[in-house]
């Protein structure tokens, strides 16, 4: 009588520690049903700090994440993953508080873009060539067409920007339009490089880190058809007259002679000022066009204004204007 009584107090006892088990998983996994529908498991900010080329919404693409991510149920370290297998992005930090997201983002440097075999590869201050994606094929806006260069060239001029990255920034480099070779009786690795003003600047391999001072140099450049020629070995910037580039380079003409010869243009000059003030008055008339439209809203995966009534983009740091040529698929900036 005994024995029964102990056995029917064990399977009693048994019998509550299980409901009580059955229970608690069942209110954890309503708790987290509830809590998975709940709007305060969903992501309310993001946040992007360190892009340079991808713009806010295209980091969230990447990563994969949007106001509807549940924040604590998407490790961090999966978005980082993500972020990082992109080939243009160096190192990716997530940061979570709250119902907040926000990345920290370290992309590789790019010099500029090529074509080879039909498809658009970005060269980067590593050497290191990254084929472009064509859904981001608008970022090429933010750095130059490097055209009919070889693979040892393109690795001399990566070179010369890596050694001078701190001078040759994103900010320069964004000035530059294309950049072709150009090969002279002495140089036969010379640059050539059309800025995204429309003025022309002509350097060698070494001479490229004084493209830092290239807004400097501006105050150089006055009249019609003027060029730059650049010689770091005697720290010298010359203005030439850009139809006389080849026999001056040829000719090994040094930045002093250079100079002189400058002072003897200056009377031909004077007679181009009077046209060059028409024509700075008709540019003005004709920017005035652009400030005067009201339709102007930002694209944000592109990070310029546009407007649908002039079919332009503008720049709003730099105030530069571009227009989408869909032949060349690039842009081309409006020069009046």
């Amino acid at each position: 009588m005994v024995r029964k009584q102990k056995k029917s107090k064990k399977k009693r006892s048994f019998s509550i520690r299980t409901c009580i088990i059955l229970s608690s998983i069942v209110f954890v996994l309503a708790s987290l049903v509830v809590y998975y529908f709940s709007f305060d498991s969903r992501t309310h900010v993001l946040s992007s700090s360190g892009n340079y080329y991808y713009t806010d919404k295209q980091i969230y693409q990447i990563a994969d994440v949007s106001t509807d991510t549940r924040l604590w149920l998407t490790p961090g370290f999966l978005i980082e993953n993500r972020l990082e297998s992109n080939p243009l992005i160096a190192d990716a930090m997530v940061h979570k508080s709250q119902n907040k997201i926000s990345f920290e983002i370290e992309e590789k440097v790019v010099i500029g873009y090529y074509v080879q075999d039909n498809k658009n590869y970005l060269l980067t201050i590593d050497n290191e060539s990254i084929e472009l994606d064509t859904k981001y094929l608008k970022t090429i806006v933010h750095f130059p067409l490097l055209s009919d260069f070889n693979e040892s060239q393109r690795k001399e001029i990566a070179k010369q920007f890596k050694k001078n990255a701190k001078s040759l920034s994103r900010s320069v480099i964004e000035k530059i339009a294309e950049m072709v070779p150009f090969q002279t009786s002495y140089d036969d690795n010379m640059i050539k490089m059309t800025m995204q003003d429309g003025n022309i600047v002509y350097t060698s391999m070494d001479s490229l880190v004084m493209m830092a001072n290239y807004q400097a140099m501006l105050t150089e450049l006055h009249g019609q058809n003027a060029c730059l020629l650049l010689d770091a070995q005697h720290s010298a910037i010359d203005k030439i007259d850009c139809a006389d580039i080849g026999s001056l380079i040829d000719g090994s003409t040094n930045a002093k002679d250079e100079a002189k010869e400058e002072d003897q243009n200056q009377n031909t000059e004077e007679n181009q000022q009077e046209t060059t003030d028409t024509s700075q008055e008709i540019t003005e008339n004709t920017q005035s066009v652009y400030d005067q439209a009201t339709d102007w809203t930002i694209n944000n995966d592109l990070g310029l204004e546009y407007s649908a009534s002039l079919d332009v983009y503008r720049d709003p740091n730099t105030g530069l204007l571009y227009r989408w040529n869909a032949e060349t698929a690039s842009y081309d900036q409006i020069v009046e």
